[in-house]
């Protein structure tokens, strides 16, 4: 049995750069190919899998990911106690495409007659500052708009409790944990508009052109002084418990132990999606 994670190699090639043989996806056909079952994180990951390798006969069944993010005690973080503040979460480089962000907030800056005007952007793990990075903030004053900083699981607890709104600008996605993790916390979400986003983020995400740093600075400018409807508001109560449930993780394990429970049962079809 193996696990699909994702197909972004394949849709985005140009963002990787390693040699084949030190690629984690450089065997990823034989392997599948190899299963009994392949677990897909994603109904998007299934369907981009049928579209690079048609031929495939291996089934597939989709288990969407989970998180207990909001059963972690929090760690606050004293800097940010008190001020007001939008989250990108994670790797901010290549596909996940951090930079249009600072694009974005680049544009806001240069509109507003005080930057202290806006909530700060937290960049929360994702490492140190890049040299274009570095390059951006420079160029259009943005020292003391963005804050880079390591996030532990607790401090990340306090920060999805905390931010304004969790940003998820990325080119491409297997499924996207923060919309999930947002959710779990009941933070607003603002995601790229992905197949795979509106799969998780339906009902409670905003969704923008990727690329369009002028939209993702309007919407910030427009929710700079009254935040975003969080997820219970958008959903209510009902719907609200139901994902929350659907993507807990209990229900992930026992999905896990009935696929490989009932793996000698499948039978041997390629798996079409419309």
């Amino acid at each position: 049995m193996s696990s699909l994670f994702d197909m972004v190699p394949e849709r985005h090639p140009e963002h990787f750069f390693l040699p084949g043989l030190r690629s984690p996806h450089a065997n990823k056909a034989s392997w599948l190919s190899a299963s009994d079952l392949i677990i897909s994180i994603s109904a998007a990951s299934a369907d981009d899998l049928v579209f690079f390798h048609p031929g495939l006969q291996t089934p597939v069944q989709v288990i969407h990911l989970a998180t207990a993010l909001d059963s972690i005690p929090p760690e606050p973080v004293a800097r940010l106690q008190g001020r007001r503040f939008w989250m990108m979460v994670g790797k901010r480089h290549a596909y996940k495409n951090g930079m249009t962000l600072m694009r974005a907030l680049a544009l806001l800056h240069r509109g507003c007659r005080s930057g202290g005007d806006l909530p700060l952007l937290v960049f929360a793990g994702g490492g140190a500052w890049r040299p274009e990075e570095q390059r951006c903030i420079a160029a259009h004053g943005l020292q003391h708009a963005v804050l880079q900083l390591p996030a532990s699981d607790p401090v990340l607890a306090w920060l999805y409790r905390q931010a304004e709104a969790v940003l998820v600008p990325s080119l491409a996605e297997g499924f996207s944990l923060p919309l999930i993790e947002a959710l779990a916390c009941d933070t607003p979400v603002v995601a790229s508009d992905l197949e795979v986003h509106r799969e998780v983020g339906r009902g409670f995400s905003t969704f923008l052109p990727a690329l369009n740093a002028g939209a993702w600075a309007e919407w910030l400018l427009s929710r700079s002084g009254s935040p975003e409807a969080r997820p219970s508001q958008c959903l209510g109560p009902g719907e609200y418990g139901r994902l929350r449930r659907q993507f807990a993780m209990d229900r992930l394990v026992q999905e896990h132990v009935e696929a490989y429970a009932g793996v000698d049962r499948l039978p041997s079809v390629v798996l079409e999606r419309g």
